[in-house]
């Protein structure tokens, strides 16, 4: 399999109050070449699509909310398929919108596999990004687990964040492989050593995710994009720049290794 490329989750940089080209333009400085937006980033979509175009930067997927996919899915669609995204994924759940037992994610899972058909006749594939909520146990197994078991792979594709995952005391590679068919996209992101009161992240292989493991499970995953994410990030530029440079190195040495 092919080794995955590197992007960024603009959420890492939401603190940042800059024009829309001066934001891409740091990005791509940084050697990233692709990005993952959430929402529309404050433009319309032509907009977005042109700036993106203009510092050769790819639109590989776009965090949107489920609750404007559940008011006006096809809209929805046609505005990320005109900014030129090629994936959307549900990134978060609310919490009146989480299910307390398994039959509620049961209908959750049908509701997403019916998004991911209209995503999908659309031309747009479609996921879902979890967080730790996701992971706690219930009847017969785990949330995520329900939402995957309840939806088709043709429709719904799952994003894996390594960060919650290592917060969730899972591990984040056995997932990757788990999931390999459907893990479409990951999210890079570390677990502090010694976690700060406000947030337990870290820059990319500055924590304790074994990166080595779960770079080599993304590579038998056939995983086509990491994207960076920290949720928290005191110096955010700072941040996102020496994730990528851990990241890129990570992912030369398992080119080394598997070679």
């Amino acid at each position: 399999m092919s080794a995955p490329s590197i992007g960024l989750q603009l959420y890492t940089l939401r603190s940042l109050q800059l024009p829309l080209d001066d934001l891409l333009a740091g990005v791509a400085a940084i050697g990233y070449t692709a990005v993952e937006t959430h929402g529309m980033q404050g433009v319309g979509p032509e907009e977005l699509r042109a700036a993106l175009g203009r510092h050769g930067l790819e639109f590989v997927s776009a965090h949107v909310a489920l609750r404007s996919l559940r008011d006006d899915p096809r809209s929805v669609m046609a505005d990320y398929r005109a900014a030129g995204a090629g994936m959307i994924v549900v990134p978060f759940l609310e919490v009146v919108d989480r299910p307390a037992a398994r039959a509620g994610w049961e209908d959750l899972a049908r509701e997403l596999d019916a998004i991911g058909a209209v995503a999908t006749s659309a031309g747009l594939p479609f996921a879902y990004h979890h967080h730790a909520f996701e992971l706690e146990p219930i009847e017969g197994g785990t949330p995520l687990e329900v939402l995957l078991e309840g939806t088709g792979a043709e429709h719904v594709g799952v994003e894996l964040d390594v960060g919650w995952l290592q917060v969730a005391g899972h591990d984040p590679a056995l997932w990757i492989d788990r999931v390999a068919e459907r893990c479409v996209r990951v999210h890079a992101k570390d677990v502090a050593r010694v976690p700060a009161a406000e947030h337990p992240w870290a820059d990319v292989g500055d924590g304790v995710v074994a990166w080595p493991d779960v770079l080599a499970a993304s590579r038998r995953a056939g995983v086509a994009w990491w994207l960076v994410e920290h949720d928290a990030p005191d110096d955010p530029w700072r941040s996102v720049e020496q994730s990528y440079e851990a990241l890129r190195r990570l992912l030369q040495a398992d080119r080394e290794r598997s070679t």
